[in-house]
């Protein structure tokens, strides 16, 4: 069990769902994988999973270089067959990848392909961090960045994004996101999800312009950093009263 989630707290979050299905068979949308159909916002950690499995597994035959910015408890290079010639990179905080690498030496994992880059996103160059651990700049590669935009500032977003576009052109960023929807949204869904998340001292701090077309938006602020974007899923339907709350997406260097 990771970190963080105490036996009984793992209970009565979970034990409802499993009783239930031991009795009906039925499996929540949120437990489906691969996801299908309409994502709701409670479904979004779930959801992106399936999202960026299958960007891993259309990107890796063509790029061998696979970088995981706020890796946290990823565990997609330890999964990749042993024969896929492709090197990989977790940056992340000092303190997360202690426990982590903590927690692959108890379970016996092999970690020998994964390089692990520490680096705070706010504050320090990663992308030299990257290179001093053995990333190739002239090579293209994958870049995952789950999770983490919506805990990012403004500045750190925009550094990140111009560091992928300085890396080899067929280079690859995917990523979810959070639109301003979120952090302005007075329903009691996300005024909780913003208290929670400051709760836990992780406080919502960046969205995409929710001015519809959000995709339009979101395509802008890449191009101001030198990226373009690829491919892209809008989170929430855009109506003359509402608006998108988030998306996946996937970014290129040209």
């Amino acid at each position: 069990m990771l970190p963080g989630v105490p036996w009984l707290g793992k209970r009565l979050a979970f034990w409802p769902t499993i009783f239930a299905h031991r009795v009906t068979g039925f499996v929540p949308k949120t437990f489906r994988y691969p996801f299908d159909g309409e994502i709701p916002p409670q479904a979004e950690a779930s959801a992106r999973v399936t999202f960026f499995d299958n960007a891993v597994e259309r990107a890796l035959p063509g790029i061998d270089q696979l970088v995981i910015l706020g890796a946290g408890f990823d565990t997609r290079p330890y999964r990749l067959p042993r024969e896929t010639p492709v090197n990989s990179f977790e940056v992340d905080a000092p303190k997360t990848q202690a426990v982590k690498r903590e927690i692959l030496d108890k379970a016996g994992i092999d970690v020998h392909k994964v390089a692990f880059v520490p680096a705070d996103f706010e504050k320090d160059d990663w992308l030299a961090k990257l290179v001093d651990a053995g990333f190739d700049l002239g090579r293209p590669a994958l870049f995952l960045w789950e999770g983490v935009t919506m805990y990012l500032d403004r500045e750190a977003i925009e550094d990140t994004l111009r560091k992928v576009a300085s890396c080899a052109k067929g280079s690859l960023l995917a990523f979810d996101y959070f639109t301003t929807e979120t952090l302005e949204s007075g329903t009691l869904y996300w005024r909780f999800g913003r208290a929670a998340a400051k709760a836990a001292g992780q406080p919502l701090k960046f969205g995409v312009d929710r001015t519809p077309p959000a995709r339009e938006r979101l395509s802008g602020l890449l191009l101001s950093s030198g990226l373009a974007l690829l491919e892209q899923r809008g989170l929430g339907r855009e109506t003359k009263k509402k608006r998108a709350w988030g998306g996946f997406a996937i970014a290129v260097v040209e």
